[in-house]
């Protein structure tokens, strides 16, 4: 109750809309268009007007992992314990590739791991595609992402966290021009989640960095996942940080985009993640699902 009352004071008009529907939220085809400019989502939802108490920052580069293993195979970066579904005695490996589930049985990571499984509550609104378990551009997936330029995106959670032992994102990048098919983009990524304070309408920042990483781009809608297990990060206090979370933003810098297909650079430039920038082609990361696997709220 008390994250309630928190988000009823700061953010009352936000949530009046966030249990809509997705198709409530936003006419026709807001951000799907098929024009890459326009499909960006800037949204930050009032997260980036908190009052922020007290700032915790942590380097989670070495810790993380990201990964796109072919079917049948495991998932770098997540334990096996954390990649089987167990159902009536029996095991399952859940692989990443199958994400649609076999006859409620769960056989994809994306559907038996996301957050909408976990907990209903966060599957109204238009950021509910970060939250079904669609984890790749696949047909009628493909609109099941949202495109973000270098200032990211913010949003409260439905709920309060309570628990949970590592994060996971499935994640690409795109350009709007030629000549950068599958190549790998060097990003830096910030996730920042919002810990609220009890009795009181601040919260503190806990801050992640994860630089240098290696992301899949252009790729035709194939993604790979990122993950990093919190106590590798935080230590084994690391629970103290996470109980009470009621939001989350992430933000972005791109470092380095180098060609794989011979083109003219004079035609085409280098992306930027900067919509600001006319002169150039435009980057953006494409962001297909935040999970938390395995979490509690309440």
């Amino acid at each position: 109750m008390k994250n309630l009352k928190f988000l009823s004071l700061l953010v009352f008009p936000f949530l009046l809309v966030s249990c809509a529907k997705t198709d409530e939220l936003y006419p026709g085809n807001a951000y799907d268009t098929g024009v890459f400019l326009t499909n960006y989502y800037l949204e930050h939802n009032d997260v980036d007007q908190i009052k922020i108490n007290e700032t915790f920052n942590f380097d989670a580069s070495s810790s993380t992992h990201i990964d796109n293993p072919g079917y049948g195979g495991r998932i770098n970066g997540i334990t096996v314990e954390d990649q089987t579904f167990v159902k009536d005695g029996d095991s399952v490996l859940l692989e990443w590739n199958n994400d649609v589930p076999v006859e409620g049985y769960g056989v994809g990571f994306g559907p038996t791991m996301n957050l909408t499984t976990i907990d209903n509550s966060f599957a109204y609104g238009f950021l509910s595609r970060l939250y079904d378990g669609r984890v790749r551009c696949d047909g009628l997936y493909a609109k099941s992402r949202v495109q973000l330029n270098k200032t990211g995106y913010g949003t409260y959670f439905p709920k309060e966290l309570t628990n949970a032992s590592y994060f996971a994102m499935a994640i690409r990048g795109e350009t709007d021009c030629e000549g950068y098919e599958y190549t790998s983009a060097i990003v830096n990524l910030r996730l920042s989640l919002y810990r609220h304070i009890s009795n009181s309408k601040e919260c503190d920042l806990v801050s992640f960095s994860i630089n240098n990483v290696s992301m899949p781009t252009n790729t035709h809608g194939i993604s790979s996942l990122l993950t990093f297990y919190f106590p590798e990060v935080m230590g084994e206090t690391y629970q103290q940080y996470l109980e009470g979370v009621v939001g989350m933003s992430l933000d972005f810098e791109l470092v380095n985009l180098p060609p794989k297909v011979a083109t003219d650079p004079e035609n085409y430039g280098v992306p930027v993640d900067d919509m600001s920038d006319t002169e150039n082609p435009h980057f953006a990361l494409m962001l297909y699902e935040v999970m938390l696997p395995k979490s509690s709220w309440r």
